[in-house]
Parts: C-alpha cells; structure tokens; sequence
C-alpha cells in the first residue's frame, strides 16, 4: 500500500508540473514566435530583438527531465508513423502542444488514473486496468471534443467572414488586402487561420494555396468549396465579390439550418452519453464502494465472458445511435 501511495504521488506530482508547464511555457513560446512573424502580419509591428530558439525546449517546461522525456515521446511517435496525424490533430484542435508533449501529457495521466483508482480499491488489479482504460480514452475525447468545437466555430463565423471578403474586394482591395482586414476586424479561430495565410502569402505562397491549407486545417468542406471557387474565378474570369456575397448567403442558410438539426438532435445526443457512461460509472463505483460484487467480472471465465458481450454491445449501441442521431447537413 506505501508502495503505491508513493507512486501514485510522483505520477500525480509529475502530471500536475506538466500541464502547469503546459499553461505557462506554451503562451510563453506563442508570444516568442508572434515577435518573430509580426512583422509579416497584418499589424506590421516591428518586433524586438528575439533570443535564439533552442530546438530541444518544449512548452511543457525547460528541464532536463521533461525534455528528454518529451523527445523519447517523439521518437516513439515517429517510430510508430503517428507523428504527422497527431500533428495535424493538435493544431485542428487549436492545442499548443507538440506531438511529444501531448503522448507525455497522455500517459502520465494514464498511470495517474491507474494508480488512483488501484489505490482506492485497495491494489485490486481491475481498478487499475479500468483506471489506465480512463486515462487513455478521455484525454483523447478531449482532444476530438476540441477538435469539433473549433470547427464549428469556424464553420459559424465562416458566412461573416466572406462576407467581409467580399466587401472588401468590391471597394478595390485585392486578395491579400481582403484577408489583412479579416485579420484585424475577425475573433478566433478565423483571425488565427487568415493570419497565418496573410503569413503565407506574404512569403511568397500564392493567395488560394494558403485559403486551400486553412480547409485543409479546420476539415471544413464548405471552406474547400470557397476555394475551388476562388481558383475558378481566376482562371476564367469574373466578379469574384459578386461570386463571395452569394457563396456567404449559401452557407448562412446552411449554418442557421445545421444549428436547427443540432438542436432538434441535442436530445437523442444526451440519451446516448447517459447509456454509455451509465455502465462505466456504475462499475466504477462498485470497484470502490462494493469491490467484492463485480471481482466475479473479472476473475471468472463466465464473468469475462459476460464483460467482453457486454463491452461489444455497449460499442455496438453506441455506433448505432451515433448512426442514428447525425444528421449531415
């Protein structure tokens, strides 16, 4: 038991320094590259002088320790081929994280989960495997979880924004001039994404290429849509506001009626959340409050026959609500 009280304080201490390091380190290394780029960006500031990055540091802090352990996580990632997916995960979810902060992040709350609830259940080794299942499966809803909510805040900011396009070419202004003032008068994500397209452009990247990385970023189709367009307006000509104004008009209809499905399913979402939780949670309580009642579960051929039918179902009921409840607008 003092055996894995302390383990389960050095995992604890050692999750809590690095999202403490996480919070702090990260802005502190956006604020150091927004110096470097400014002066490219719409503002046209003119930075300081900026120290050297070191190529080795991580947001999660400067120590030996975290450092050496976020470049294991690294090369675990590039031995496993998963670093450039994740890559693409965190910056679509907007997380300042690398990929080897993020795995690290992941597994220490892993461990923590496994050894806390191990503990509570007094060294039972199903509270453990249900505690590391935990702290593998929810670190990666919330990444997805982001991942969505920042989609769909670009997706209903997107209407206003090519609307303001389309304003903006229609006084005089080219292109890159339309995307300068979506930076300065847009909120985030939008202002983040054209920001770093004006950036793009300004080193030399043509305009649609850059449009074409802020869909390919945010996973947005309707915004692929926008910059097919835009590429076949330069090809063959025409009034590219005019082209704008009824494109933004398009998707406002579709956002106003994606909220209304949204809100209609909002319902049928929460009864899937409850029955899949219901389950989990109930035999987590078992495993702290009654752990004699489900030990059976897991030290008996019946009771793993009955969790494994039981873990298909649950995925199988899932699967199908989900089916059921989405609605692609």
């Amino acid at each position: 038991m003092l055996i894995g009280l302390l383990l389960l304080f050095a995992a604890l201490a050692l999750l809590i320094f690095l999202t403490v390091g996480a919070l702090t380190g990260a802005g502190r290394q956006e604020t150091e590259v927004l110096r470097r780029i400014s002066v490219y960006s719409a503002a046209s500031r003119r930075p300081g002088p900026a120290p050297a990055l070191d190529a080795g540091s991580s947001g999660l802090g400067d120590g030996p320790l975290t450092r050496s352990a976020v470049g294991l996580m690294d090369r675990v990632a590039r031995t496993g081929r998963v670093d450039r997916a994740l890559d693409a995960r965190l910056e679509s979810a907007g997380l300042p994280l690398r990929t080897g902060e993020w795995m690290l992040l992941h597994v220490s709350a892993a461990v923590g989960t496994a050894l806390l609830l191990a503990v509570i259940a007094r060294g039972r080794p199903a509270a453990a495997v249900a505690g590391l299942f935990l702290g593998l499966v929810v670190p990666w809803g919330v990444l997805l979880a982001a991942k969505a909510r920042r989609e769909a805040r670009f997706l209903a900011q997107l209407p206003d924004t090519l609307q303001l396009l389309a304003g903006g070419l229609a006084v005089g202004y080219s292109l890159p001039q339309a995307i300068d003032s979506v930076v300065r008068e847009s909120h985030a994500p939008i202002r983040g994404e054209f920001s770093r397209a004006l950036i793009e452009t300004r080193l030399g990247m043509p305009a649609e290429d850059a449009l074409d990385g802020i869909a390919t970023r945010t996973n947005s189709r309707d915004f692929s849509w926008v910059v097919m367009a835009i590429r076949i307006q330069r090809e063959v000509g025409g009034n590219l506001a005019e082209l704008l104004g009824s494109v933004a008009e398009t998707l406002r209809e579709r956002e106003r009626l994606r909220r209304q499905v949204a809100a209609l399913s909002a319902e049928g979402k929460l009864s899937g959340i409850i029955l899949a939780a219901l389950p989990v949670v109930f035999a987590l309580y078992l495993m702290v409050a009654r752990p004699e009642y489900i030990d059976p579960l897991f030290s008996t051929p019946l009771g793993l026959a009955l969790l494994g039918f039981g873990v298909f179902s649950l995925a199988v009921g899932g699967f199908w609500m989900s089916k059921v409840i989405r609605v692609d607008v």
